[in-house]
């Protein structure tokens, strides 16, 4: 299932800027998720996200925003798979 989201803020500038579009892919428990892949998922404090992955350890995946004051794994802790709802595959 491909969903498109239209970026809103720059917490992962250059990579992705304000206003641009991508089409993600749905998160399957089969879906690979590796090191530098961009992921949207859902904090109940602050909705929807979109961060890269930055370091995984088992089954939490620990993301990260470009911006030094992006809100992200730093503030909130790993983020499990079921957590993660859609893997970015390109912009537009």
């Amino acid at each position: 299932m491909l969903q498109i989201f239209k970026i809103s803020g720059d917490s992962l500038y250059p990579f992705y800027k304000n206003g641009e579009r991508v089409i993600c892919r749905k998160i399957f428990s089969k879906t690979n998720i590796h090191i530098n892949d961009t992921v949207v998922f859902e904090k109940d404090a602050y909705g929807l996200m979109i961060k890269k992955v930055k370091h995984i350890e088992k089954d939490a995946y620990f993301v990260e925003g470009t911006d030094p004051y992006s809100i992200d794994s730093r503030n909130f802790g790993a983020l499990t798979q079921k957590e993660l709802k859609y893997k970015v595959l390109f912009k537009f």
